[in-house]
This record gives structure tokens, sequence and C-alpha cells, in this order.
């Protein structure tokens, strides 16, 4: 998915701009987060209003299909991406012994069955799966504040997450 032109842009600029003014640890992750999405949301416009003329109604409804699962999206950022969501998988991986949170995220991946055929697709779940332990907060879902390590596994996973943003700006850094 590449960056195109617009508000979508913006928005995603904006985020990594916030990124790196925002704390505690897990705002930050989350504005790292909104970069991917914002580029999402911008793509499927995008695809939306190329294709609108020629096929009105399947435009719409690939559009629909596109926007029902967060999880999906989040797998087709990661794609373009693997070695950084590999990168996010291992590093939740080599602590999840030892950190309550990244266990958590493990179990709740396995649970949910949303794990992905390969350690990038699994990644991507996690950093999905994250996200949702810090904007839900319901009683059925995992609570990003109800375990005392989750910021040293957000820490672990900040730098690829960071890295897969800036990729998906077209960013790079030597």
């Amino acid at each position: 998915i590449a960056a195109e032109e617009g508000p979508g842009l913006k928005v995603a600029f904006d985020c990594l701009l916030n990124s790196y003014a925002t704390s505690p640890l897990k705002f930050r992750f989350l504005e790292l987060y909104r970069v991917m999405e914002a580029l999402f949301l911008a793509d499927v416009k995008s695809r939306l209003v190329a294709n609108f003329d020629a096929e009105p109604s399947a435009s719409l409804s690939e559009a629909t299909e596109a926007l029902k699962s967060e999880l999906r999206q989040i797998t087709a950022l990661a794609e373009p991406h693997k070695d950084l969501f590999e990168e996010c998988w291992t590093q939740l991986n080599a602590i999840k012994n030892t950190n309550r949170f990244a266990a958590a995220l493990f179990r709740r991946i396995e649970s949910k069955k949303i794990a992905g055929n390969g350690k990038w697709q699994t990644g991507a779940a996690l950093i999905y799966q994250a996200r949702c332990s810090i904007v839900h907060a319901g009683e059925k879902d995992m609570i990003f504040e109800n375990f005392p390590d989750s910021d040293e596994a957000i820490k672990t996973v900040i730098p690829p997450v960071e890295r897969a943003a800036l990729r998906m700006l077209g960013i790079t850094l030597g």
C-alpha cells in the first residue's frame, strides 16, 4: 500500500509527528498504529474513486469489504513489510515467558484463532491485539493497564512499528 497525496497522507504525517511528542508510551504506539490506519483508509478511498466510474457497484463492494476487518487491514499493510512485522513477533516471542503482557497477547490471538500462517502475519496480529488492549477496555477484552509489564512489551516493538510506519510513508533511514 503506497502513500497517496491528499488528506489521508496529511493525517498519517500528523500521526507520525504526534508519535514523537506523545506520552505515555502506549499513546506513542497508538499514534504509530494510526499512521498505518490513515494510509490504509487513503488507499481504500483512492481505489474506490479510481474505479467508481467504470464499476460503481463493484468498487463500493470492494471498499466495504476492505473496511470490515481491522485485522485484515493491518495484515494487508504488513505484507510489503514482512521483515518488520516478523521482528515484532520475534521481540514479543523472546519475552513471552517472562512478560505477562506478551504472554497474554500470544494467548489472546491463539484463543481468537487470529494467529497468522507465518511469523510476519502473527506479528501483525500481535500488533493489532496490542492496539486493541489499549483502546478497548471492556471486561471481555485484554486491558493494557492490567499488566504491570505492558510498557516493557510495547517498548520492544516500538522500533519495528516505527520503521514500518516510516516505510509506509516512503521514508527510509540510512
